[in-house]
């Protein structure tokens, strides 16, 4: 588990911002692409429209201009900044970390700022944010930049409508510092059960199979996902989890003023306002136009919820997510 339940960390969320690829793609345009049957991509997924990385744009160029953003929300520049942690489920290459990509792109070329990465697969955002935060709670830095970013298509099956139909690439971040006032993380929890290790996953890429230890399919490259087990999956755990993440905070799903999720699918989504009791009005619903983006969606979700004022000081927030492992990460923040 992942933080101490029932202890906030005196720690601030000072601004956010997101960034998505260049290129738009419609549903419209995959069923023609792919010779599927028309309104097939928008009926399976969900989804709308998004948007893929376009030419030049890498992990690092995509976070590095979220932070931007996020600095200009919190007023400050990247000179001030104590660590650059990245959330990503693939690295921009596999070495260095695409946080000194990041930190190199911001202009610290040589400032000594502390940077690493993680990957806790869609929940990575999450994760970092609870570790910057016991980290500046603990007084070992003052200002941290979480930037998660993933680019989803390279690594689409289209032979498999249910995983290419949802995902969009993107990257989103936050500043976090010391609180002055009453903002805090809450509560921060993460549980994994294993069982599900099979259910999303990309095979090859890694130490068992690459170009010089090849897969018995070259598909074992690309992404799969068995959707409907997830969601059995996480349904059996998921209620407790949330329970228990709120009685972390102390605080009710009634008083929870915005409820972030992971935009993880659209049986998902309904998933939360049908059977977890998040009232409708206060779910932060962005699939339909940016997709599942993977270790991004979360905290590009939370950034609409920022910049459309429906999260500001005083009020708080659910955010919660399932990721491949499977991984149930949960926190709640006061603004």
């Amino acid at each position: 588990m992942v933080g101490r339940p029932g202890v906030a960390l005196p720690v601030a969320i000072l601004g956010t911002g997101a960034v998505s690829g260049s290129t738009m793609v419609t549903s419209a345009s995959l069923d023609l692409v792919h010779l599927r049957a028309p309104g097939a991509t928008q009926a399976r997924s969900g989804v709308t429209s998004r948007f893929w990385a376009g030419q030049g744009q890498t992990s690092s160029s995509l976070a590095a201009a979220a932070v931007e953003q996020a600095l200009a929300a919190s007023g400050m520049d990247a000179c001030g900044l104590d660590a650059v942690v990245v959330a990503s489920v693939l690295p921009e290459q596999p070495m260095p970390t695409t946080s000194a990509l990041v930190a190199e792109r911001l202009g610290r070329t040589d400032g000594g700022v502390s940077a690493f990465d993680i990957n806790a697969s869609c929940m990575g955002f999450l994760t970092a944010l609870d570790l910057a935060g016991l980290a500046i709670a603990a007084g070992r830095w003052r200002r941290v930049a979480v930037a998660a970013v993933d680019i989803a298509s390279p690594g689409l099956d289209h032979s498999d409508l249910e995983s290419s139909s949802l995902f969009g690439d993107g990257a989103a971040a936050c500043i976090l510092g010391p609180s002055t006032g009453s903002a805090a993380i809450l509560a921060s929890r993460s549980a994994t059960y294993p069982s599900g290790s099979r259910l999303c996953e990309i095979a090859a890429g890694g130490t068992r199979w690459n170009p010089t230890q090849p897969p018995p399919d070259p598909a074992d490259y690309l992404f799969r996902m068995n959707g409907l087990g997830v969601m059995r999956l996480a349904a059996r755990h998921l209620p407790g989890f949330v329970a228990a993440t709120l009685a972390d905070a102390g605080v009710t799903m009634a008083e929870v003023d915005v409820v972030v999720p992971h935009q993880a699918s659209r049986l998902g989504l309904r998933y939360l306002t049908e059977r977890l009791g998040a009232p409708a009005d206060k779910v932060v619903d962005i699939l339909s136009d940016h997709g599942n983006q993977v270790s991004a969606s979360l905290p590009t979700a939370l950034d609409h919820a920022v910049r459309t004022g429906r999260l500001g000081p005083g009020r708080t927030a659910l955010l919660i997510g399932t990721g491949a492992g499977l991984v149930l990460s949960g926190a709640v923040v006061r603004f």
